[in-house]
């Protein structure tokens, strides 16, 4: 017969004399004597209480906390699939910031048909082929020979380097029209300019290459536009000169190219162009090219006036 205890209410057995939840002694009703309304129902919560003893509780937790642990090949797993998909991840990212350090790119816009049209030429090389120029030689051009100095600065021309010929061929096949002289000139002069001009106070030169990605000042833009017509063909000259500064006021030592063409170019020139005449050697014009700075074209002068443009020195490139 089922009983109640008549302290806390919780179910207990008639065998029990003694209520084990709260300890006061079992009164014991009959059945044919037990009022329904005196009979109180548990609760659903006590009754899964009542069914399991006092005792089995606490094994029962540690059952429960061992099943939700995880086995060793579980957590094994869980590891492994972590690490797969982190690396998912990392990998193609590292792999292509590796490709990215080993393969140099940089995409360079300039002018063709004279200035009047943008394109772009993608320069491509490895790190290993930068680094094997940077590693060469690297002679001091101070002078105080202008024609040594020109000498020197005309040292780090590659005109025959595959790379060079490559590049000032890409950048030919970007003309309107290929066949006409001053227009390829004046794209490889706008690739040049393009590049940026960064100054400098070692008095080192670079080769062409180190240029395309590292930038440079007035010589080693000049050894790389000069490496570049002669790459195609033209005759060119480095030339070395003082140049008035009509913003500052003063003078100060720059570096430009000259270029040969059998005609006087025509392209935007606010006075007649000019050019380089050593009648001593060479008969040829060689028309003044400014490296540093977008928009010069062959013949023009970055100055107001000829007079302040002054040619000391000169070395013809090989």
């Amino acid at each position: 017969m089922t009983n109640f205890c008549i302290a806390c209410g919780r179910r207990v057995v008639d065998e029990w004399n003694v209520c084990p939840y709260c300890g006061r002694p079992v009164h014991h009703v009959p059945q044919e004597t037990a009022k329904p309304s005196m009979v109180r129902e548990p609760s659903i919560e006590k009754e899964a209480i009542i069914k399991t003893p006092p005792s089995q509780v606490s094994l029962l937790k540690v059952e429960e906390v061992k099943r939700r642990r995880l086995t060793r090949a579980q957590i094994a797993a869980i590891i492994v699939g972590t690490i797969v998909t982190l690396a998912a991840i990392i990998i193609p990212v590292v792999s292509i910031s590796v490709y990215n350090y080993i393969h140099l790119r940089k995409t360079v816009q300039f002018y063709v048909n004279n200035g009047m049209y943008p394109a772009s030429y993608t320069v491509k090389t490895t790190r290993s082929t930068l680094n094997s120029y940077r590693d060469r030689s690297h002679p001091s051009h101070f002078s105080w020979d202008p024609n040594e100095t020109a000498a020197i600065v005309e040292s780090y021309c590659t005109p025959d380097d595959e790379k060079i010929v490559k590049i000032a061929q890409g950048i030919k096949s970007k003309c309107i029209d290929q066949y006409d002289s001053e227009e390829v000139v004046n794209a490889l002069l706008s690739f040049t300019q393009a590049i940026g001009y960064e100054s400098e106070f070692l008095d080192l030169g670079q080769y062409p290459l180190e240029t395309i990605f590292d930038q440079g000042d007035c010589e080693d833009l000049s050894i790389l536009f000069g490496s570049l017509v002669e790459a195609i063909g033209y005759e060119a000259v480095i030339i070395i000169l003082i140049i008035y500064d009509e913003f500052e006021g003063v003078w100060f030592g720059h570096a430009c190219v000259g270029v040969y063409l059998s005609y006087v170019p025509t392209a935007h020139w606010s006075y007649p162009p000019s050019y380089y005449l050593d009648a001593s050697e060479d008969t040829n014009e060689y028309w003044i090219c400014e490296t540093t700075s977008q928009g010069w074209m062959i013949g023009e002068l970055p100055t107001s006036d000829p007079s302040y443009f002054l040619i000391t020195g000169y070395a013809f490139i090989d």
